[in-house]
């Protein structure tokens, strides 16, 4: 089997010549799945030079007609030959026989760059929109944990929020597994100091709120102002952490933002907590070597490929290059920021408009997280591995309100 592609306005056509059946049905599959997760929602198959198809080629269509609808895409046949034609018909598959290109075949996609050149589309949610900004920083890193340094915050739908906490109820259990987390629209995701554990996740249901014992959290609370979609353009593949936090600074008007992520992943560059805070004795953590004891770095960019919910605070870097629990990006010294990253298997993301909320309930309704990192930028002469990059996406942003607390 032959396939053949050309791209007009929103469609992909894609011109399929020979016999689609067991020998070709799973090559056909692997090429239009791959479209899919390129960004290539709405697929037209010219099927007129398809001299035959099988029930394992149908089973093929089927899988990648499943796979639009997920990200409300569209899946047409068109010019079908008398035998594709009588075959679809037959298995009650005739709904995606068309007898012409769909009608908006040469009508633009409405996608048009905006700033830096992988923005595809930009979104006004709510120009007006921001957010409410609090901090809990009672805790200094790497100095033992009082309980005064503690407090229970609860995670409504509202809220979006990381840092280090505890599921734990009583503050005795809490001193033993204070770990990274990270909270959006509701769902929390919260990695043990275990070092190959897995994170686990608590979701609003009902009446049902998540709460947890922290001893360091940025929380913003409010509604995102903005939307923007990215993907790689020209011979840019990959768009780093630090220009998405950049961008998202920028559409926001601010000198400090929040912003969500779900993206697929370049690779990803982080360390998560292998040994609780709590168990810091009274001699404080002092250099980098001990640090390592508690911390567990990744040695290269890790889940290429995956898809990634990720959590960032930024502002414009003082002189001193930190706000309180924010640090400067070496990839962008005019930038710090603190961000989390909770990773999941891949799935696509619809293109255009879509709504936060119901995307990340997604995400957590689907298969369970595979870990969660706060992001490093890892610049280190010669052995640094860089920063997290992505591939495609979406980032909601909003600028923030009550920045005291990070000097901005």
């Amino acid at each position: 089997m032959e396939l053949q592609t050309e791209r007009t306005g929103k469609y992909m056509v894609v011109t399929a010549s020979g016999r689609l059946d067991a020998s070709w049905a799973e090559y056909f599959a692997d090429v239009f799945l791959n479209y899919i997760r390129n960004g290539d929602h709405h697929l037209v198959v010219d099927a007129a030079a398809m001299d035959f198809l099988s029930s394992a080629g149908i089973r093929s269509l089927i899988r990648v007609n499943k796979e639009l609808n997920l990200v409300k895409g569209s899946f047409t046949i068109v010019n079908a030959s008398p035998f594709v034609l009588k075959t679809l018909e037959a298995t009650g598959f005739g709904i995606w026989l068309s007898a012409s290109m769909p009608e908006d075949m040469q009508a633009a996609d409405g996608v048009g760059t905006v700033g830096k050149s992988f923005v595809t589309d930009l979104f006004h949610l709510n120009p007006q929109g921001s957010l409410a900004f609090s901090l809990v920083d009672a805790w200094k890193s790497w100095s033992a944990v009082a309980g005064s340094d503690t407090s229970v915050i609860s995670f409504p739908q509202n809220m979006f929020a990381l840092g280090v906490g505890s599921s734990a109820v009583r503050l005795e259990e809490a001193m033993g597994q204070f770990g990274e987390f990270l909270a959006v629209c509701g769902n929390l995701a919260y990695q043990a100091p275990e070092e190959k554990g897995r994170p686990d996740y608590l979701l609003s249901v009902s009446e049902f709120i998540p709460e947890m014992r922290v001893i360091q959290a940025l929380s913003c609370q409010g509604e995102m102002a903005h939307l923007f979609r990215f993907s790689p353009q020209d011979d840019k593949l990959k768009i780093t952490i630090s220009e998405l936090a950049e961008q998202a600074l920028s559409i926001s008007g601010s000198s400090a933002a929040a912003f969500v992520i779900m993206a697929e992943t370049g690779g990803l560059v982080g360390a998560n907590l292998i040994r609780s805070p709590g168990k810091i004795g009274g001699k404080p953590v002092s250099n980098s070597m001990e640090v390592r004891d508690w911390l567990s770095f990744c040695g290269e960019k890790v889940f290429a490929g995956e898809q990634t919910l990720v959590l960032g605070v930024v502002a414009r870097a003082s002189e001193t290059g930190n706000h309180s629990l924010l640090r400067q990006l070496p990839s962008n010294p005019s930038l710090a920021a603190r961000i989390h990253a909770v990773v999941f298997p891949y799935q696509p993301l619809p293109n255009g408009l879509i709504d936060l909320k119901p995307q990340v309930d997604k995400f957590f309704s689907g298969p369970p997280p595979m870990a969660l990192l706060r992001l490093i930028d890892d610049h280190r002469p010669v052995q640094g591995l860089g920063e997290s990059t992505f591939i495609r996406g979406a980032c909601w942003c909003a600028p923030l309100q009550n920045t005291e607390g990070l000097n901005v």
